[in-house]
């Protein structure tokens, strides 16, 4: 898989979160639309897409035990390959004239016979694997948020303990090459608690 489609891969999540996603203007320090939820996602489709074009992730936002499931653009059942059509070029300006003439089933059948990249179906894109983080204690969260920020291309996750605000923010960065967690607290477990 090429960045380009890890991007769109990336476009079709967002696309298909979409559906189950509240998506509202940010009360916090997000400029534009944010889409959140009030639970952790239970299935892939209801998981928060980061990428970078090259590194991914869909982040599941689960207390006690976070889930974000890893990929990379190397990373497909496939092997390297050139999907250029050679005669491709030969064939344009047949299938232009053929749509000129509105023969549009016989311009779909050529341009799709010769205008195609080769192979013309691509390999399955697979999961890297999934990053596992466990919280101690955290069993009882309240005022759970998870949000995407559509403009910043931050997930954040959000819950309080006791006293305790508890914040996961998760990011790729292209110029870094990395997938970056934050974890922050604004008070410690032992105080929050007392």
């Amino acid at each position: 898989m090429t960045r380009r489609g890890l991007v769109l891969l990336a476009g079709a999540c967002v696309g298909l979160v979409g559906s189950y996603a509240s998506a509202r203007p940010a009360k916090d320090d997000s400029i534009g639309p944010v889409l959140f939820y009030r639970q952790p996602a239970k299935e892939w489709v209801e998981a928060l897409p980061i990428g970078n074009g090259r590194l991914g992730g869909m982040v599941f936002g689960g207390v006690p035990a976070e889930r974000i499931q890893l990929n990379e653009d190397t990373f497909w059942s496939g092997g390297p390959y050139d999907p250029t059509n050679d005669e491709a070029l030969e064939y344009l300006p047949q299938v232009r004239q053929l749509l000129r003439e509105g023969r549009y089933r016989e311009a779909q059948d050529l341009a799709d016979q010769k205008l195609m990249g080769r192979p013309r179906h691509l390999q399955a894109y697979q999961p890297l694997g999934d990053l596992r983080l466990v919280m101690e204690n955290h069993d009882d969260p309240r005022d759970y948020r998870r949000e995407l920020d559509l403009d910043r291309a931050v997930v954040r996750v959000s819950y309080r303990i006791g006293a305790a605000t508890f914040t996961r923010e998760i990011f790729s960065s292209a110029p870094d090459q990395v997938i970056v967690v934050r974890l922050a607290a604004d008070a410690s477990r032992n105080s929050a608690s007392g």
